[in-house]
Order: structure tokens, then sequence, then C-alpha cells
């Protein structure tokens, strides 16, 4: 989570607005998942086991994998590497219109006079992550398209894994994050050369003048949460985590004014897991 120079509390608010259309746009790509006759389809090939194995097997995985991102984005700053961050968010977008081929591919068993106008939204979603890639490699990707791919991709990404991972692995997942997430903002504060140039690509820009964002990996986690909170508890626990997320978010915008980057996920994620915890609790 980032921000410069805003005195206007009002207007700071806006940057929930990705959040909020990021996680009920989750709940709807959920709820249509239903109407899927292949839904098991959807789980991506992880470790589903709810034994100890899995979750460190989750955990350490994505941990991994941010961390070997942070690593790359280092070594990119340091080598000055103008074309790293272009590399990373196509990679991201890649991964993004697979999940949204994916997902679309599910529907072909559907009857088409059930859901008519399905495959026209998931060829367009696709047709536009295709042509951001390329206005990404060119250089001229506008902000508002940009903010719209970052957030339904988020939304989908999000969605396969709170699908794919058990109950326990999104919560040890979401929490080991979280811990590389303060890690990240941490360094970002101490090396002003990764901020300017990543900061470019890496965030839903919310309020362009004073240059508000949010990280794809915050809205990523909350997405998958909110599908975990959906699929195992039902759509009013998950209205609950989005909740919960957003007054976690509110309170980081506070750490935020005090310094220039805040971590997005500890607070909010430790929230919206909340009604995560209480059900599987209740349930056990």
């Amino acid at each position: 989570m980032k921000k410069e120079n805003s005195s206007d509390f009002f207007n700071k608010k806006r940057f929930l607005i990705p959040i909020l259309v990021a996680t009920l746009f989750t709940i709807f790509m959920v709820q249509l998942s239903l109407f899927s006759l292949n839904n098991e389809d959807l789980k991506l090939p992880l470790p589903n086991g709810g034994g100890i194995s899995s979750i460190v097997t989750n955990m350490s995985l994505f941990v991994s994998i941010a961390i070997v991102a942070i690593a790359l984005i280092f070594l990119s700053v340091k080598l000055k590497k103008e074309y790293a961050p272009n590399f990373f968010i196509t990679i991201y977008l890649v991964a993004g219109t697979i999940f949204i081929l994916l997902f679309g591919k599910q529907f072909f068993n559907v009857p088409a006079n059930s859901l008519p106008l399905i495959y026209i939204v998931f060829a367009g979603l696709a047709y536009l992550g295709f042509y951001s890639i390329y206005l990404i490699i060119t250089g001229i990707l506008p902000t508002g398209l940009k903010n719209f791919i970052f957030i339904t991709y988020s939304s989908i990404i999000g969605m396969y894994l709170g699908i794919s991972l058990p109950t326990n692995s999104v919560i040890a997942v979401t929490l080991a994050l979280s811990f590389v997430d303060v890690f990240w903002v941490y360094h970002q504060l101490r090396i002003r050369e990764v901020n300017d140039r990543m900061e470019q690509f890496m965030v839903v820009i919310t309020y362009p003048k004073r240059r508000w964002g949010i990280g794809l990996g915050d809205l990523t986690c909350f997405a998958m949460l909110v599908t975990c909170s959906f699929i195992n508890f039902g759509v009013v626990n998950s209205i609950l985590s989005i909740v919960l997320i957003l007054l976690g978010s509110l309170y980081s915008m506070k750490g935020a004014e005090k310094y220039a980057y805040f971590p997005g996920l500890p607070i909010s994620t430790g929230l919206g897991a909340i009604p995560i915890l209480l059900n599987s609790i209740i349930i056990v």
C-alpha cells in the first residue's frame, strides 16, 4: 500500500474501491462457477490435504515464489534493467489470461441458451488480457485499462487459489505472505529505486494525482480469502470477510499516512480470516 502527499481523507478512501470491486467480483465468479458442470476442474494441482505436510508444502511454495520475485526485482534494480517490471507484469497477465480461458472452458458443456452471453464475456476478457500484454510491451498501457485488468485478474487468480487450497492452507499461506509483505515494504523504504519503477506497473492506482495504490498481491490474497469463506461457509460469511478486509485496509491507510509505504496484508488479511477461523472452530 502506497501514498504520496495527500491530506484529503475523503478522497483517500477511494483506494478502497478496487478492494470492494475485486472481492465482490470474486463472489460473482464463484457463484457463476456453480453453473459449471465441471466445477472440480477449476482446482489447480496443489496439495489439498488437511494435514501438516500439505499446509507446509503450500506455504513453502507461495513464500518461495514471493521470495524469488523479490530477489529478481532487487537484482533488476541493481543491474538497472528497465525491462524487468514489464517482464513481471507480462507473466502476471499471461497467467491471468490463461485462468480466464480455463474458467470459460468449464461452460462448454453448459447449454448455450441458459447463459447466452457467457462466451462473449470470456472471449472479451481474454482479448483484453492479450491486448494489455501488447500494450505493456510497447509501454503504452493506459491507467484505466490497467486497473480494470489488474482487478479482474487478481480476482480470478485469487478465486482459483481459494478453490484449490484447503481452509487451513489458505490461512497459513495468507499469514506467511503477510510476513513477506512486511519484509518487502521495509526494504522498499530503504531502496528508493525500487519504488519509482515498480509502482508504475505493480499496483492498482486508485487516485492518480496522489498516487495511492494497492499491490496486486494484496488483491489476490483478499480474493483468495473471500473465495475460501464463500466456498466453505456461504455468502454471508464471505460478505463479512469483505467488510473486515475493508476495515483492515482503512486502518492500514492510517499507517500509510505516517509512512510512505505500509504493508497492506497483515491487518486486512488477519481481520478477513476471522469468519473462516470462527467457523472452522465451530465445525470442529
